[in-house]
Order: structure tokens, then sequence, then C-alpha cells
């Protein structure tokens, strides 16, 4: 499951050449379409602008490290996500959105009417502010200073989506873009270098969107596709007064799995390492890897033989100050010793003939040099058919709020107890509370009144305390109620957590009439 992060619209627009002059800035709908005029035999279009606060992931990325870089991680991706609005107009259908990246700054605008047009100003059709029009400075280097050029010439970093009837959400992938913009933002010399942020057009296709059959031709398509009107798809704005404003979404497989308490024997799993300083994760080198090495040693002898890595593993870094060492998916050391020129990365420790083991972590970074001692056991597998164990699984979430401040990041703990029955032969039965650590499961946050998913499904993280996940109450509105929906695979067995009658919270400031249950 995907850790996420979010940008909001801070502005947005939509311009039409039905009324060139006309400005929607303050529309809390945005609007694309193409319809035929018969007037002036030729096609009428609307497109949609809309730029992004890119500066608050740059900053949490490049600044803060608490959001990996994309340009070196390449779990991480970013999406333009919109939010369908529903009419009473012709709806579109089966037509295609190009999204291309904008090259020049534009005005938002304050105009409100998308009824009768009356509201004019900037930006509209023709301009891009009061003094520069669209095409000013028309190049063709790749990167004009306009929307709408007969030569299509636009950013190679674009992207689209088809959508068949009409009714879906946007989400277009601009990592590439993203990446790009980061570039250029800290400066960084790259070939073809970085782009300036200055927002999106979005616009039907050029099969949808030629205005005759000259410019039908132009495109590639046939003439005669000039006269089909693709009617009205519509989305919210980020004036809207519904939970529906666009952004820019970051997403990336970021739980933390844990597996110190509960590592098997020729399984996978991982050992992580949390760096400290006043109570505070820091990283111990920059944005790299562990600085310096890990050793694993099973009743006092080191595992791993290999003379070249001399007993160590490489560690890579998670996140901001936590670092992690893979156990399971690399080769034990006489594998190693024969095969591998160099340092591990992790280790099989299922052909040991210990279960007890130790890591230890030796730091060796400038003006530091320390080694941390921990310990974990190897689970060993049953076997046998004197017992078995039904389950009777109780999921809390304690040291719960019912309110949190907007912009905070809350760890909240999921604890699953097995109050199981333990049927074995001749003596009968036995119970027991137990804590599980469960490997697959999520946490998704609704909108408490309407149910919609407000942060899709977060996969839980795990350590030796138990499950958690950590809630980013900014990506979530000021003043509205939400639940949480949590759905665990314990064992074969899907439990669903639903349960806003015994938690439910809100964001900063109430606003919402509803007063929970």
């Amino acid at each position: 499951m995907a850790t996420y992060a979010r940008a909001k619209s801070i502005k947005d627009t939509w311009i039409t050449s039905k009324s060139v002059t006309s400005n929607f800035g303050a529309s809390p709908i945005l609007e694309v379409w193409t319809r035929w005029n018969d007037t002036t035999n030729k096609k009428d279009m609307a497109r949609i602008l809309i730029q992004f606060a890119l500066s608050s992931l740059s900053s949490s990325i490049v600044n803060r490290g608490s959001i990996p870089d994309p340009r070196s991680d390449s779990t991480v991706s970013a999406f333009i996500c919109m939010s369908n609005t529903k009419h009473g107009d012709t709806q579109a259908t089966n037509f295609t959105l190009d999204v291309f990246p904008l090259t020049a700054a534009w005005s938002e605008g304050s105009g409100l009417d998308n009824d009768t047009y009356s509201n004019t100003g900037f930006a509209n059709a023709i301009s891009a502010t009061n003094t520069n029009s669209w095409e000013y400075d028309n190049g063709q280097s790749g990167a004009n200073n306009y929307i709408g050029s007969r030569s299509r010439v636009y950013d190679s970093n674009s992207a689209s989506m088809y959508m068949e009837n009409g009714q879906e959400n946007l989400k277009v992938d601009i990592t590439d873009y993203f990446k790009a913009y980061l570039n250029y933002s800290t400066g960084v010399s790259v070939p073809n270098g970085g782009s300036a942020d200055f927002g999106f057009l979005v616009r039907m296709s050029d099969t949808q969107e030629a205005a005759d059959g000259p410019e039908a031709v132009s495109a590639g398509i046939a003439a005669s596709l000039s006269a089909t009107s693709f009617y009205s798809k519509k989305f919210y704005s980020r004036e809207t007064n519904t939970r529906k404003r666009p952004y820019v979404q970051l997403q990336w497989p970021g739980e933390i799995r844990d597996s110190r308490s509960n590592i098997k024997f020729s399984k996978t799993g991982y050992l992580y390492y949390y760096s400290l300083v006043d109570g505070e994760l820091t990283d111990l080198n920059g944005l790299g890897p562990f600085p310096g090495h890990v050793n694993l040693s099973g009743n006092g002898i080191d595992i791993v033989t290999d003379s070249a890595s001399g007993g160590a593993l490489t560690a890579s870094r998670h996140s901001k100050g936590i670092y992690k060492l893979d156990i399971g998916t690399a080769t034990n050391g006489a594998d190693a010793q024969n095969s591998w020129p160099g340092p591990l990365t992790g280790i099989n420790i299922g052909s040991s003939g210990v279960t007890a083991f130790n890591d230890s972590w030796t730091v060796t970074t400038a003006g530091e040099y320390r080694t941390d001692a921990f310990s974990f056991t190897c689970i060993l597998p049953t076997s046998g058919h004197a017992s078995f164990t039904t389950s009777n699984y109780q999921i809390s979430l304690p040291n719960l709020r019912n309110r949190y401040d907007q912009g905070n990041l809350q760890r909240l703990r999921v604890f699953v107890n097995n109050k199981g029955t333990q049927w074995a032969a001749v003596t009968g039965t036995t119970t027991a509370m137990n804590t599980s650590v469960i490997n697959n499961a999520t946490a998704e946050i609704r909108e408490l009144v309407t149910n919609d998913i407000e942060i899709p499904a977060i996969g839980l993280s795990y350590d030796e305390n138990g499950n958690f996940f950590d809630l980013d109450t900014s990506m979530l509105y000021n003043g509205l109620f939400y639940k949480i929906v949590l759905k665990l695979n314990v064992r074969g067995e899907e439990l669903i957590y639903d349960r806003p009658d015994a938690w439910n919270f809100q964001v900063g400031t109430i606003h919402d009439t509803y007063q929970g249950y």
C-alpha cells in the first residue's frame, strides 16, 4: 500500500473561445468541452488552467527529508487528482483529456458567471495576464509561453487520460514533470534542464478539439470529426464548497515493516534502526544509506563468513532517521563467499542452527563512531496434529482523541488481540490473550457523513510493539468529521473494523453540523 502527501491547488480557472474575454477564476466548477457552432461553422472549446502548491512538497523532500525524493527513489510517483462534478448539461463520453505543463505566468481572476459569461477579466481565451497574450513570444523551442498553439508545440512532460462514461475522476501521472520541477527549484544542472512551475492546461485531445476541417487535417485526423461535439466534462475547483478540491498527490510504499518480533526462518523480513537525537528522528548521512555496517551473530558467532565483506552487511535508508536491513532475500554466508564480490544487503538465516540472534549497528560517519546492539528471536515452524487454534480477534485503538489540529502528524496504534481457544488432544481447552502483529493490513480515512474515501488505503506499519499508522491531518479538511476503516488479513481471515459509533474525530475548528453518534 502507498503512503501519501498532497499539495492543494492555489489557482484555477477555465477559458473558452465561445466568449474570449470571459473569466471564471472564482467559479466553484471547472469546465472542459468542445461544441460545434452552427453560426461560425467552427468548434468552440473550453479549457482548464490550474496550479498547485508544489513548493510545500519540495520543501518536505529537500529541506526536511520527510518525503522520499522521486529523483533517486523510483518508488515515488506524482499525480494530478481532480474530482468529477455531476451536472445537468449533455455529458461528454468517450474522449481523452490531455494535460500539458504551462510555461508562463497567468492570472486567476475573479469571474463567477458560468452561465451567461458576463464576467470579464484575466486569464481568458486571448490573454494570460493583463499584459501578455497567450501567443506572446511564440518560440519553437518546445516550451511556448502560451497555450492554444496551432503548431501544437508543448512541453514534453505531458499526460493524458481516456474517459469512457465521462463521470471518471481525473488522475494522471506527472512524475517526470515533478522531478524536473525539483531540479529547477534546487538549481540542479541536468540534461534538458528543469521546469519552472506555472501549472497545467487541461484540454480535450486534438481528435476532439480540432476546430475545423483544416485544423483536423493538421492534427492528423479525418476532417469530418471537426464537426463532432464533445460536450461538458466538469470538475470541482479550489473554490468548491465540497471536499473535492484538486490536488497533486505523491505516493510511495512508505509503511514501516519492522519484523524484529516475528521473523520466521527462511522468510523475508526487515530489521530497522531508528536514529533519534533529542527525541527526533535525524538522518546520519543526509539522504544516503546507513553510514557504517551491520553484523549479525548467533550464539556469539558471526553468521556471515564472506571474507570480502568482513562479516558486515549494508543497510538502506527507509525515511528520515530510519534505516533498514533486509533479512532473507539475499544469500547466506557460504553462498556469498563463492559468488558475491562485495558487501551483502541481506542474509538468509534459515540455514543457522540457532534461534536467538544479535544485530550490531556500527556508525562510522564523520565525527561519530559507535555501535548499538540489539537482539531478535526467530520463530520456529510447527508441525503435527496435536492441537489447533480457533480465532477470536479483537481490534482496539488506544489513546484516541476526538479532535486533531490540522497539519499535525499523529501516530495511532492498532492492537489486534487474539482471545483464541486452543484445542489440545485429551486435555481440553485453555484461553489466552495474545497481541498479534499483522503483516497484511490497511487503514483508510473516510468522511463520516458521506462515507467518501478521503485518504485511500494506507498499509499498516508494524514493529515489535504491534501495528500502527501515521494520521496526516494536513490532507483532511478543517471542521469535518472522519472515521477510520481497517482491513486486516489474519491467517487468511479478513477482519474489517468500521466502528464510527466507537470512535470518530474532527479536524480543526468544527463547521460541520453533524455532532457524532
